[in-house]
C-alpha cells in the first residue's frame, strides 16, 4: 500500500505536482494523464492527507444524508452505525439535509450546495415520491439506498429483496404451507416491489397459485401490520403462513393472531424483515430476513467517496446478501 504521493507519481510515471493536481480537481491535467493516475491510486490503495487535501482543493471533506426516515427508526440506526465507520476511515463529516416539502421552489441541488456537501446519500423515498432528475442532472456525486437510480453520476445499494422473499416462501413451503399470504410495503418503494415480486416467484417455485386476496397492504409498522393481519384472518380462508415486509409489521401481525385467539407457530406462523434487535427478543422469537444494514451504510460511503474522487467512474449498483434467520415463529402448517 502506498505511504505517500510519491509512491503514486512514481507508478504513474508522473511528478507529485500532477498527481497533487489530480487528486485536487485541477482542469488544466489532460484526461489521458488524469485516469492513469487516478488507476494508481486505486491499485495502490492511497488516501491522501485529508486535511491538507481540504485546505488545499478547497474541500468541505462534508457528506450530506437527505432522508424521510425518522433518525429513530431502527432501520436507519443500523445503516448509520455502517455510515460511521467508513466516514471516520475516509475522513468525511456528514451533516442531515432535512426533507422539504416538494414544491416548484424546493431544490434539493440547491440545498447540497448551499451546506457545501460533496455528494449525498438518498433513502426512504419512494419511485413516486420525489423527482430527483434536477440532482442527477447536476452531477453532484449521489448514492440512493434502496431506490434503483443509477444514471449519471448516481448510483445504488440495496438488499437483495427479491430473492430474500422468494427464500421466505420456500422456507414456509418446505414446512407444507399452501396457504402463505404477503404482508406488504409501500407499493411505490422499490424494496416493497422486490419482495412482492419474489414472493410471486416463491408461490410459482412451490407450486402454488396467486391468490389476490392473499396480498395485503401496509407501510411497514407495527399498526398496519396489525391491521392487515386482521383482515387476513378474517378471509373465508384464512392464510397459515404470512411473510412481512418488515419486523416492526411482522410484531403487529403476531398481537393480531394472538388476539384473535389463535396461536404463533401452531396456527399461523410468521416471518419478518430486517432482523431488527427487537426480533429476537419478542415470544415466540421472530424468524426473519436478515438484512446486512452495517454493510449497506458502509458501503454506501465508500461508493460515495469513490464517485467523489473519480468523475469517470461508472455509476454503482450494488445488491447485498440476505440470510433468513430461523426462531421460533414457524412451524409446520397445521392439519386440515
Amino acid at each position: 500500500m502506498a505511504t505517500n504521493i510519491r509512491d503514486v507519481a512514481k507508478a504513474a510515471g508522473v511528478s507529485v505536482a500532477t498527481v497533487s493536481k489530480v487528486l485536487n480537481g485541477y482542469t488544466t491535467v489532460n484526461k489521458q494523464t488524469k485516469e492513469k493516475v487516478l488507476q494508481c491510486v486505486r491499485e495502490l490503495q492511497f488516501r491522501p492527507n485529508l486535511a491538507a487535501r481540504s485546505l488545499v482543493g478547497r474541500r468541505s471533506m462534508t457528506i450530506g444524508i437527505f432522508l424521510t426516515t425518522g433518525l429513530a427508526h431502527p432501520f436507519f440506526t443500523r445503516i448509520l452505525a455502517g455510515m460511521e465507520q467508513a466516514l471516520q476511515k475516509r475522513g468525511y463529516d456528514l451533516i442531515y439535509l432535512a426533507q422539504m416539502s416538494w414544491s416548484k421552489e424546493y431544490s434539493l441541488v440547491r440545498h447540497c450546495q448551499s451546506r457545501n456537501v460533496e455528494g449525498v446519500v438518498v433513502f426512504g423515498f419512494d419511485q413516486g415520491g420525489a423527482d430527483f432528475g434536477e440532482l442527477i442532472e447536476s452531477r453532484i456525486p449521489a448514492v440512493f439506498i434502496d431506490l434503483d437510480i443509477r444514471e449519471g453520476r448516481a448510483g445504488y445499494i440495496s438488499s437483495d429483496n427479491l430473492e430474500a422473499a422468494e427464500r421466505a416462501v420456500a422456507y414456509l413451503a418446505g414446512l407444507n404451507h399452501r396457504k402463505i399470504s404477503y404482508l406488504s410495503g409501500n407499493e411505490y418503494s422499490y424494496a416493497n416491489r422486490q419482495r412482492l415480486a419474489g414472493y410471486r416467484a416463491g408461490l410459482a417455485g412451490a407450486g402454488l397459485a396467486w391468490r389476490e386476496e392473499y396480498v395485503t397492504k401496509g407501510d411497514y409498522t407495527r399498526e398496519t401490520g396489525y391491521q392487515a393481519m386482521q383482515e387476513l384472518l378474517a378471509l373465508p380462508e384464512p392464510p397459515t403462513a404470512v411473510v412481512c415486509c418488515s419486523d416492526m409489521s411482522a410484531i403487529g401481525a403476531i398481537d393480531a393472531i394472538r388476539d384473535a385467539g389463535l396461536s404463533v407457530p401452531k396456527e399461523v406462523s410468521v416471518i419478518g424483515f430486517d432482523d431488527i434487535e427487537l426480533a429476537g427478543y419478542v415470544r415466540p422469537a421472530l424468524t426473519t430476513v436478515r438484512q446486512d444494514m452495517m454493510t449497506i451504510g458502509r458501503r454506501a460511503i465508500e461508493l460515495l467517496d469513490e464517485l467523489i474522487v473519480d468523475e469517470s467512474l461508472a455509476p454503482p449498483e450494488v445488491i447485498v446478501p440476505t440470510e433468513l434467520v430461523v426462531r421460533e415463529s414457524c412451524g409446520p402448517a397445521p392439519a386440515d
